[in-house]
């Protein structure tokens, strides 16, 4: 486990400041790796080193704070994406769900149509005028 006065030294930098806030810019990928430690001192460890490392390069190659912490969750990303389909686990089919509920919802309609149809018989006595919804449909 690291503390923020040895982040600085590894990393290179010059302040516990410059630390916090790549801390901060990645709290997101770090928070399994993040430890509290006696008087509530922060922790990281190895792993959260090795990502703070990975920002750090990120960051002497010429890319912003921000830009570097995007490139780790896109990296971070494709990797799990990866590994979801190394182990041959597809996942579920993103259509498949909204296919059921098309259809669900198709029943649905169907079945207030019925019912509407049978309200609208009764209101009318029989009088063989087309119920007002009809036209909406374009039967007139």
């Amino acid at each position: 486990m690291y503390t923020i006065p040895e982040l600085v030294r590894i990393l290179g930098l010059s302040t516990e400041n410059q630390v916090r806030n790549r801390i901060e810019a990645i709290r997101d990928l770090l928070a399994a790796d993040i430890r509290r430690g006696a008087n509530n001192q922060l922790l990281i460890t190895e792993r959260g080193l090795d990502t703070l490392k990975a920002l750090q390069e990120l960051c002497e190659t010429g890319h912003t704070l921000k830009e570097a912490s995007n490139i780790l969750r896109y990296r971070a990303d494709q990797e799990a994406t990866n590994a979801v389909q190394a182990m041959g686990k597809s996942g579920p089919d993103p259509d498949e769900g909204w296919r059921e509920l098309v259809v669900h919802l198709a029943e649905q309609v169907r079945a207030l149509e019925r019912r509407l149809t049978a309200l609208e018989a009764r209101l009318q006595g029989g009088s063989g005028q087309a119920p007002w919804w009809t036209r909406w449909l374009g039967a007139q």
